[in-house]
């Protein structure tokens, strides 16, 4: 009977959906009614029925607790029996604030009424406690929402899921203990850190199971895990094990820029102190759908590397080519062929080209010092030169 004020914006939707429950629990369904007294003291007359068969619980053991304290234990105020009728009054109650509650085990299923105060000036407060035959049968479970509540870190998504589950029969669906039996939940793909937040989950190779009791009425299955964005593309993709009547997804921080499939955009919505954007599917998703939300990129430090070192190769090979233009010599222009000379031209050429090898020849045997031949020989080529340039003639 603990409740603690979860630290995280995602445990104050669970703790304001469940401090809602309650209240509707208390309000709706067992249905106190108040009188008025003056005394420091009150009773709670309470009533037992087996809610299946419409009988009273007739010779029924309960509990009377005392919930005064968060932090503290439950404390046993009184251990009774119900009478042919199925009631009992418990008197003498401190009317100071505190919070009772009552509690029987029915077919092994525990049940318990929602929080009764006391406040000075209450006198006697009636209330409703149902037990309920029991089923395997999962026919009456409904499946009338999935909240999906997602703090989305830089490189990590921190989920927590919160199945609201009704069972609208008048039967308790009871899986056997010790088979493996329940209700199945997968996980999206790369979860890990899983941690339910109430008793009945545990990880199976089939799955995620719930081997709960589910009586009639409302129940939650609430439990976390956490996602890494990177595995996923940055793409959370919830896919529904049931029929879902109704789909919400809360994104903090609020100024996510998302892109949603089969969501609605509902814009930011206020939850306590904390701002969430709210994406919603009001007309149910069914079994084997999904509902999708893609994050902005973000670049961990391993892209930053990566992507810089590959720059950094392509500058330098970028500047390798920009270097080896830039210090290649320079190609003369390629001499027109001897195909576009003149037939004089061409017998000029032909002429020079033989003066050419004779001064070779002559300046090999020793006829000419380097000076002269090196004069004679540039003069020779500047005429070949000449000639292989077109419409300049010998000159």
């Amino acid at each position: 009977m603990k409740y603690r004020l979860p630290a995280s914006p995602s445990g104050l939707f669970v703790y304001g959906a469940l401090l809602v429950a309650w209240a509707t629990l208390a309000v709706c369904v067992f249905c106190p009614v108040w009188t008025a007294h003056a005394q420091g003291t009150g009773s709670i007359g309470l009533t037992v029925v087996n809610g299946t068969t419409g009988q009273p619980m007739a010779g029924h053991e309960v509990l009377l607790l005392n919930h005064s304290a968060e932090e503290g234990p439950d404390q046993t105020i009184a251990r009774v029996v119900t009478d042919g009728e199925g009631r009992y009054e418990f008197t003498g109650l401190a009317a100071d604030g505190s919070h009772y509650v009552i509690a029987t085990r029915y077919l092994e299923i525990p049940y318990l009424t929602g929080h009764i105060p006391l406040v000075p000036g209450t006198g006697r407060v009636d209330t409703l406690l149902q037990v309920f035959e029991i089923t395997t049968d999962e026919s009456a479970l409904v499946h009338s929402a999935v909240h999906l509540v997602i703090d989305a870190g830089p490189e990590v998504l921190n989920v927590t899921e919160i199945i609201v589950v009704e069972n609208r029969g008048i039967l308790t669906f009871a899986p056997p203990p010790g088979v493996g039996l329940g209700l199945i939940y997968n996980l999206p793909a790369a979860a890990f850190g899983l941690q339910p937040m109430m008793e009945g989950l545990q990880h199976t190779e089939r799955g995620l199971l719930f081997s709960a009791p589910v009586p009639p009425g409302v129940s939650r299955i609430v439990y976390a895990y956490n996602v890494d964005r990177a595995s996923i593309d940055h793409r959370f993709n919830r896919q529904m094990d049931y029929d879902v009547e109704r789909v919400q997804v809360l994104v903090s921080p609020s100024s996510q820029t998302v892109t949603a499939t089969n969501l609605t955009n509902d814009g930011v919505q206020q939850i306590a102190a904390d701002e969430y954007l709210l994406l919603s599917n009001r007309v149910g998703v069914g079994k084997g759908m999904s509902v999708e939300v893609a994050f902005p990129r973000v670049l961990a430090w391993q892209d930053v590397m990566k992507w810089g070192m590959l720059g950094f190769v392509v500058l330098i090979v970028a500047a390798g080519l920009v270097v080896g233009i830039r210090v290649r010599p320079e190609q003369p222009d390629e001499p027109p062929a001897l195909s576009d000379l003149s037939p004089e031209d061409e017998r000029k050429y032909a002429a020079i080209v033989q003066a050419l090898a004779a001064l070779d020849d002559q300046f090999a045997e020793g006829g000419l010092n380097a000076d002269a031949y090196r004069t004679r020989r540039a003069r020779l080529k500047d005429r070949a030169l000449r000639l292989r340039q077109p419409g300049s003639g010998d000159g």
